[in-house]
């Protein structure tokens, strides 16, 4: 089970971005084709938990206070306040993410029918 991190929420995201960025790097082949099948899974895994950090920070977004958790904000032009737009986008980006976990599930499944060689 994973540890609560509250004290750490932006070196976890600074290391998670790492992460990424290393296995970007890695994946422009796979050297254990079976391997494959796992790599799906676990970014199916990741990309759910990245849309539950988006709705979460969302609704804090929306929840925050002007003069309690912020003190104001810089003349946006467009009667938008920086608050309500950031927890509308991180919502937006929350169903982008979810429609990439259904792609990458689909993928995940249609890669579970193919017999894998363990070595090339």
């Amino acid at each position: 089970m994973a540890e609560n991190e509250q004290h750490r929420q932006v070196e976890v995201a600074r290391d998670l971005s790492a992460q990424a960025r290393t296995l970007a790097h890695s994946t422009r082949d796979v050297p254990a084709p079976f391997d494959s099948y796992t790599l799906l899974g676990e970014l199916v895994a990741t990309v759910d938990d990245l849309e539950q950090v988006c709705r979460q920070l969302g609704a804090w977004h929306s929840r925050v206070v002007d003069g309690t958790h912020y003190a104001g904000e810089d003349s946006r032009g467009d009667g938008g306040t920086g608050t309500v737009t950031a927890a509308a986008e991180l919502e937006r980006a929350a169903a982008a993410l979810s429609a990439a976990a259904e792609a990458l599930r689909a993928a995940h499944s249609a890669n579970g029918v193919v017999r894998w060689f363990d070595e090339l």
